[in-house]
């Protein structure tokens, strides 16, 4: 999907064949139990800087004949090769957001919208939580630059960041999850 939605190779230049022996390299140097639906992210990311390095490097071993160059007589040109280079950078920088590139992905996400619309409706929910919060520490400030915690609006404001982060925990770890830490979900979610 990537090659075909995102990339548009003209030719060949990189091919499906291409993109299978970067994950037979992945697959390779990697335990089998690295490999799981949980990771599947991960693994495209993965995936996705070394397409990345072997279109700067024009190298990329054939996992048959690793004396093989795959990239050797790809046929890319100069220009094709910043565009594709720099729209795989961007699409690392992305992160998770990445697979929303992709047509079908995105088809999916609308035919299932419950989860995302949940998702978003704590982001919003936390973004206006920490507007507020922002507003009401500077209220809260004395003269010696010194914020009174004890001021109950500041204090109800931070319990319910604190229930919607809780929650936001809580649905991650039904739905497969690792990730417990609230104040890296947190910084994830207004990131």
């Amino acid at each position: 999907m990537i090659k075909n939605d995102v990339l548009h190779p003209r030719k060949k230049e990189v091919s499906s064949y291409t993109l299978k022996n970067i994950v037979l390299w992945m697959a390779e140097n990697n335990p089998q139990a690295s490999f799981h639906k949980k990771s599947i992210l991960q693994w495209l990311h993965e995936a996705l800087d070394a397409l990345r390095v072997a279109l700067i490097t024009l190298e990329l071993p054939y996992y048959m004949i690793p004396e093989r160059n795959l990239m050797a007589t790809s046929g890319l040109d100069e220009e094709q090769q910043r565009t594709w280079i720099s729209t795989i950078t961007d699409m690392l920088n992305e992160g998770p957001r990445v697979i929303l590139r992709l047509p079908k992905i995105r088809q999916c996400i609308v035919a299932h919208p419950e989860p995302l619309r949940w998702h978003s409706g704590r982001r919003i929910e936390l973004e206006l939580l920490s507007l507020m919060r922002m507003i009401r520490l500077a209220i809260c400030i004395d003269e010696n630059d010194e914020i009174d915690h004890t001021d109950a609006i500041l204090q109800a404001l931070q319990r319910r960041i604190d229930e919607v982060i809780t929650d936001v925990c809580v649905r991650m770890i039904m739905e497969g999850s690792r990730v417990i830490n609230a104040q890296a979900i947190l910084e994830r979610i207004l990131m």
